[in-house]
């Protein structure tokens, strides 16, 4: 491996041999001092050195020289690569000088000749470190922006197989609900009836999949044709009720409403904001008991508007609740469980989209309660 390259640049060679030796004696076999008496030549060096992937971590410049003056040595060494630290060692420097240094080459110090060998070794050190830094930061910058990048065509992979299968999955379950209908109709075997419900209940889950799979995909791509409108809040709680009549029929279960603030006109688009009332309200009946209840309140929070879902069920675990919004829950895969792998996480999406919150929690007296505010 090569050896990293202090360049040195002074027009007087006993005072680059006097650099050279205390450098030496300070950095060791690590790195190699280059020493030339000019600008020009300081310039040629350090563009051989680059070219041949030498690393130049700092530049130390006299400021008086005949061909060019320091500070415009540093400056076009600051131009060719902008990561090195550089050092302008002179006892002659005018203020102009100093502040075009700083200014224009990025100057790190600034040592008064006849140096202190104790101070000039201890700038060096510092100025090494500070690059091994910068050099360490940028390596994790372009790790990151790889990561980064993989991630999105990881994620747009994941959106295009969803769309793939969505669509993939709703023609043959076309075929399967209208045969399954057929069989239920044409027959008087309670058996076979009895198998065509459940042939039907299956093709409801999988088509409520699709349905949200696309759904999900479409949003995140932008692909999803937002309609916003000035529309009454509770129409969509109404309507979110009237879409899930039959499930609450079938647990007998009690729809409780509390709206204990006035209705407000909210600027949403009302299919995808009952769709995400839809999810929360079939989540409650899901895990509500026969003949419970599901408690539908209202409160107002300074400007905002507060939505609660409650019911009376056990509540969330907290390995649940921690990934309750998570897209594919890996333990809710695992342990083949239904309802949270998209649902919920669809509804923190359909919320977040038009800029509202949601978020879960379980009731002091049991049961869960999601929170819808706007």
């Amino acid at each position: 491996m090569r050896k990293k390259t202090v360049l040195c640049v002074d027009d007087e060679k006993i005072v680059l041999d006097s650099l050279k030796k205390e450098l030496k004696n300070a950095l060791g076999n690590d790195y190699n001092i280059e020493i030339v008496e000019s600008g020009a030549e300081a310039l040629e060096i350090f563009k051989e050195l680059q070219s041949d992937n030498i690393e130049i971590p700092i530049v130390i410049s006299d400021y008086i020289m005949p061909d060019m003056k320091g500070d415009e040595v540093l400056k076009a060494i600051k131009f060719e690569n902008p990561r090195v630290y550089n050092i302008l060692l002179t006892g002659q420097a005018t203020i102009e000088g100093v502040t075009n240094a700083i200014n224009k080459a990025g100057l790190y110090r600034y040592i008064a000749k006849p140096w202190e060998t104790n101070d000039l070794v201890l700038t060096v050190q510092e100025a090494i470190k500070s690059y091994q830094k910068d050099v360490e930061l940028e390596k994790r910058r372009i790790e990151l922006e790889i990561a980064n990048e993989k991630l999105i065509k990881l994620d747009q992979a994941k959106s295009y197989f969803l769309g793939l299968l969505s669509h993939e999955l709703n023609t043959p379950l076309i075929g399967i609900n209208g045969n399954a209908k057929f069989i239920k109709e044409i027959t008087d075997d309670e058996d076979i009836k009895e198998s065509a419900e459940h042939i039907l209940e299956s093709e409801a889950k999988l088509r409520k999949f699709a349905d949200l799979s696309l759904l999900i995909t479409r949003i995140q791509t932008n692909k999803y044709d937002t309609t916003f409108y000035e529309e009454k809040l509770f129409d969509s709680i109404e309507a979110s009720i009237y879409n899930n009549q039959s499930k609450i029929s079938s647990k007998k279960l009690n729809i409780s409403k509390n709206y204990n603030c006035d209705d407000k006109l909210i600027k949403i688009d009302s299919s995808l904001i009952t769709k995400a009332i839809d999810i929360v309200l079939d989540n409650s009946i899901k895990f509500s008991k026969e003949n419970g209840t599901i408690q539908i309140s209202s409160q107002k929070i300074k400007n905002d508007t507060e939505i609660i879902i409650r019911d009376f069920g056990d509540g969330f675990t907290p390995k649940v609740l921690e990934n309750l919004f998570q897209f594919f829950s890996a333990d809710d895969l695992m342990s083949h469980s239904e309802g949270t792998g998209l649902s919920l996480a669809a509804a923190k999406l359909i919320m977040e989209m038009h800029g509202f919150q949601i978020y879960a929690k379980n009731s002091e007296n049991g049961g869960a309660e999601i929170h819808l505010i706007f």
